[in-house]
């Protein structure tokens, strides 16, 4: 059995729906159990280091994904691996560790989705959505302030895959994490954006 140590807080996420897709299309002899910490603020909560320990003592494997997220929030993705190294060695503990996008740069696992994302397929509705934020980010209040915030990544992502001519029961399950990920009319699994996950998986799923 493999565990992977996830940031989701369950399992009806974007994020663990989209691992799900991930491994069904390329690990689909891999047997998975996902652990959704609830943010990476709890990674070394001791429910979690026990859960871990437990896992390892009975020979199954475990796994950390995270994101690095930005200097502007006070992370980065060196600042996020040093860190967590740092305490896996004041801890005494070993788990290989995957920082999203691609375990080299600043970012998410949403950098990660909207590299996989049919822009090719639907052109019209990229091209719209940035008219859209260009336009939102030149609203000013009247001090000449930005007036509103943009969509971050995730919301933009939701709203493209809302977008789309689905049917009720797709629809009904996009509010539970299913993004579709595993139909190729929306996203593209294969793309080289993909490898650094692939190869971790790879490395480390047995």
């Amino acid at each position: 059995m493999n565990l992977i140590f996830i940031e989701a807080k369950n399992a009806n996420t974007s994020e663990c729906n989209f691992l799900k897709a991930v491994l069904s299309k390329h690990f689909v002899d891999k047997s998975v159990e996902f652990i959704c910490m609830d943010g990476v603020g709890n990674l070394f909560q001791k429910s979690i280091i026990n859960r871990m320990e437990q896992a390892q003592v009975e020979g199954d494997s475990v796994l950390v994904l995270v994101d690095a997220d930005s200097p502007s929030k006070g992370w980065g993705y060196t600042k996020r691996h040093d860190d967590i190294e740092d305490k896996k060695t004041q801890l005494q503990l070993n788990f290989p560790l995957f920082i999203y996008p691609n375990n080299n740069d600043d970012g998410d696992v949403e950098v990660l989705m909207e590299s996989l994302i049919r822009k090719d397929l639907h052109k019209d509705w990229w091209d719209c959505f940035e008219d859209y934020e260009t336009c939102i980010q030149g609203a000013k209040d009247s001090e000449n302030n930005q007036k509103y915030n943009l969509p971050n990544r995730k919301a933009k992502l939701h709203t493209y895959i809302t977008s789309q001519q689905l049917n009720k029961k797709q629809r009904d399950k996009i509010g539970s994490g299913f993004w579709l990920f595993d139909d190729p009319k929306y996203w593209d699994l294969t793309r080289e954006a993909l490898k650094p996950l692939l190869d971790f998986f790879d490395a480390h799923l047995k």
